[in-house]
């Protein structure tokens, strides 16, 4: 009795598993891509994996966002992040970055970096 249940539970969590590993993966690879001078990490990075929102189909999506301080330009980011050949989650392709910009304040300007990418949910329960 305990041996199908075990399978049934292997066979339902191996999805999980892999896609856990591949949020791991590509958040340690956005992470190992350097700041651009004058800039510091306000707070922790934050990785998020699920359905993508407003799709159709069974899709994942893995997406990693920093928040970031910086002294440059804004101009001086997009040249910085637009040549990131950050890996997406399954390793196969160029993540997509997304930045997103503060007002300039005394210390800096608030810049929100966002690294993406999307595959195919592969029996995963959560982008179904």
């Amino acid at each position: 009795m305990i041996v199908p249940l075990v399978g049934l539970f292997s066979l339902i969590m191996i999805p999980t598993w892999r896609d856990d590993a591949r949020l791991d993966d590509f958040h340690e690879r956005v992470l190992a891509y350097p700041l651009p001078p004058e800039t510091r990490s306000k707070s922790d990075s934050e990785a998020t994996f699920g359905k993508i929102s407003g799709g159709s189909g069974d899709y994942c999506e893995y997406r990693v966002r920093l928040i970031l301080q910086t002294g440059l330009s804004q101009k001086e980011i997009w040249a910085h992040y637009g040549k990131a050949t950050v890996a997406g989650a399954d390793d196969s392709e160029k993540a997509e970055v997304r930045l997103r910009f503060g007002e300039e304040t005394g210390d800096g300007r608030a810049v929100i970096v966002e690294f993406g990418d999307m595959s195919p949910s592969d029996w995963d329960w959560r982008c179904t």
